[in-house]
């Protein structure tokens, strides 16, 4: 309590607004005054001096990935740029740089980009660096190409592929229906094109199923497919071991199983953003099992394989795979497997796919014939 007499103290009027604003900034929510301000945009200046703003994505393949709201996503080549500027970070990688999954490079720029058709500067840390246009590989940003070379993925991360299903129903004098469904998905390790590969796993199947019924006859049966798993481990960015299992059934040539164990050399002979050809080579045990149990047989032979993708204009893309598999301990006893497919989109991640299998074995038993061929449409779904 004061005594009477004596009054409160008096503070400067300029004081008391000091330790008034200091008062309000500390009340202010964290997030509201640590939070950094965004950056701005980037900027994309092309050659013709006109500029558009949005987000930088990457640089992959010699183009400059650019996304905005109004055009959506822009593939611009290097030589028809004057500028671009990205403030978020990201790293440089150049053809001299060396990537091993697990370790970080450290002499890899990271920081925000300015760039000319001619050469890209990189503001880090320690300071400017410059690098020549023709030496670049790709750019990513920073969160991306740490996720590629210092995490481990886990068992579903970086599967790529498609899921295919068709069907067809008739109702008459005679029933059919038929079915064909086929998935065929890749796992790459690392996952980012950028990067040398170290792993593949590819699985596959495909099959087809059908029914003609009619009263007082025979039912006509079709059932026939095809399931495949290979895992590969690469020594130099084209090269690599595989091993491999494949597993056939095919009602209409007599052939209840094949199953077919083997490893070998595959190399990519084509690799290329739009194009990729992959050869192989393997040494194999293969079993038959056929309805008629006296033609089964036990054979130790050869497998040569490729397999081939196109992209085209517009998405639509071409797919191949091809075999050959030579028997050495029975020589009639060879086989051959060809597919050939069209995907055409429809929707974002739906085309309508057209395909054709031919399967051809030169020593089915007696009363079925060697070669049987399909051709199946359906609707694919791309993943992921």
């Amino acid at each position: 309590m004061f005594m009477k007499g004596h009054t409160l103290p008096r503070f400067p009027f300029w004081l008391s607004l000091a330790l008034a604003a200091i008062c309000a900034g500390s009340a202010l929510p964290a997030s509201a005054a640590d939070t950094p301000s965004k950056p701005g945009p980037d900027v994309l200046t092309f050659s013709n001096g006109d500029r558009i703003t949005g987000q930088f994505e990457k640089v992959d393949g010699g183009k400059i990935f650019f996304k905005t709201d109004a055009a959506g996503e822009l593939q611009v080549p290097w030589d028809k740029i004057k500028g671009l500027q990205v403030k978020e970070p990201f790293a440089v990688i150049v053809k001299t740089d060396k990537i091993h999954r697990g370790h970080r490079n450290l002499q890899i720029p990271v920081g925000s980009v300015d760039a000319t058709d001619k050469e890209v500067t990189v503001h880090t840390e320690s300071g400017e660096q410059s690098i020549p246009v023709s030496s670049i590989v790709v750019l990513v940003d920073e969160k991306s190409y740490r996720n590629d070379v210092e995490h481990t993925p886990g068992i579903l991360h970086g599967w790529t592929g498609a899921i295919t299903g068709g069907a067809s129903t008739v109702t008459s004098t005679q029933d059919s229906v038929s079915y064909n469904t086929g998935v065929a998905v890749a796992r790459p390790i690392p996952s980012a094109t950028w990067m040398n590969p170290s792993y593949r796993t590819l699985l596959g199947f495909t099959s087809s199923y059908g029914e003609i019924t009619e009263p007082n006859f025979p039912t006509v049966k079709t059932n026939i497919f095809h399931a495949a798993g290979e895992q590969d481990k690469y020594f130099s960015p084209r090269l690599y071991i595989l091993g491999q299992a494949i597993f056939d059934h095919n009602y209409s040539q007599g052939l209840d199983l094949q199953q077919v164990y083997g490893g070998g050399l595959g190399y990519t002979v084509i690799k290329q953003t739009k194009q990729e050809l992959d050869v192989t080579g393997t040494m194999n045990y293969t079993k038959q099992e056929f309805q008629i149990s006296s033609s089964n047989l036990n054979l130790v032979g050869s497998t040569i394989g490729d397999s081939y993708f196109y992209h085209f204009p517009r998405s639509i893309v071409l797919t191949e795979v091809a075999s050959y598999t030579p028997e050495w301990n029975q020589v009639d006893a060879y086989s051959a497997n060809a597919a050939v497919g069209l995907a055409l989109p429809v929707l974002k991640k739906l085309a309508f796919s057209v395909q054709v299998i031919d399967s051809y074995l030169n020593n089915p038993p007696s009363g079925f014939q060697a070669n049987s061929l399909q051709f199946n449409t359906g609707l694919t779904y791309t993943l992921p």
